[in-house]
């Protein structure tokens, strides 16, 4: 059985049996009014799925933008990517045979010998692919890349040309405070030079990407709870996988609707989740280069769509670089 959404929601225009009281359209000014108004806000339950899964909101009517409608399976499965690039490598068999000369090390061991094996025998693997090859020009262009990489100084920031709706990276000198303790010869605080924190302003990366048309559409903007309930007898048990169904993105939800609107502004207000996450990265498979990038991510969009590389759901926002050796011969 394939995985399926939960069912699709009714109209917002229209009742839902009779757990709502509409009185028929309204317009979009007061369809925000009413999302603005805790009165009229109630329990909504949409229908079951064949799993058994229903939403349930608490609002004044149903929401006019639903992301679940319509999902394929093509947006929950990973497709292939057949224009995989492993230059300078012309295909992905001499691609397997460099990796292995480079990484295997210099003295080659048994378990080198049966990762060798492993390669010969991929479901991908092609002899042909790999003979007549110029090892030693390929060879070449890896090391004079790597030199080159490595030489010029923020080239591994994002190319402004092709986002040019974003702003431009910031180079901020960072400086720490370091305290000493009394009995040493220069008690007291002392600030360090700590590098420099490459990084992007936070708004500018939310607007631009809330905005884009390929991600607007699959942003869950107002959270519910999710529930299973195998048949109408049965009680409903709370289900947990999302951010925007948790009780911390609900309440956050419920508590900017109960603040006063800003004068004059009708617009519906809703919460976004920023993910953050972090991790050293291995620039190439032929080198030691290694950046430390932060990331963001929504969290309003599902993580069937976060978990898939061709979604790009990830922004750069940061990177850190590592201390210098300088700064830890000041502690010694």
């Amino acid at each position: 059985m394939l995985p399926e959404p939960p069912p699709t929601l009714p109209p917002p225009s229209l009742p839902e049996d009779t757990q709502t009281d509409s009185s028929g359209p309204q317009s979009p000014s007061q369809q925000s009014q009413a999302l603005a108004s805790l009165a009229d806000r109630r329990v909504l339950k949409s229908g079951r799925n064949g799993f058994g899964l229903f939403r349930q909101y608490f609002a004044a009517r149903f929401p006019d933008h639903d992301p679940c409608d319509p999902i394929t399976r093509n947006d929950l499965i990973e497709s292939p990517n057949p224009s995989l690039s492993v230059h300078p490598y012309p295909n992905l068999s001499s691609f397997l045979i460099g990796e292995w000369y480079w990484n295997g090390g210099e003295k080659k061991s048994q378990a080198s010998f049966e990762q060798l094996i492993k390669i010969v025998g991929h479901p991908e693997f092609c002899p042909e692919d790999v003979a007549g090859n110029n090892w030693q020009l390929i060879d070449a262009q890896l090391i004079g890349e790597r030199s080159e990489g490595l030489n010029k100084e923020d080239d591994w920031e994002d190319e402004q040309a092709s986002r040019p709706k974003l702003e431009g990276w910031i180079k901020t000198p960072i400086k720490i405070k370091v305290p000493f303790h009394k009995k040493m010869e220069h008690p007291g605080q002392k600030e360090f030079d700590a590098g420099f924190l490459h990084h992007r302003k936070l708004m500018s990366v939310i607007r631009e990407r809330i905005t884009r048309p390929s991600v607007y559409p699959h942003l869950h903007l107002e959270p519910y709870e999710l529930f299973w309930q195998p048949n109408a007898a049965a009680e409903p048990i709370r289900v947990h996988g999302e951010l925007y169904t948790s009780e911390a993105f609900i309440e956050a939800h419920n508590s900017l609707q109960e603040q006063a609107p800003e004068a004059g502004c009708n617009l519906p207000r809703v919460v976004l989740g920023l993910m953050f996450a972090s991790d050293g990265t291995q620039l190439t498979s032929f080198s030691t280069a290694k950046l430390w990038p932060v990331y963001l991510a929504i969290g309003n969009e599902s993580k069937y769509r976060r978990s898939k590389p061709s979604c790009q759901a990830f922004e750069h926002i940061a990177y850190f670089e590592t201390a210098s050796e300088n700064f830890a011969l000041n502690f010694t």
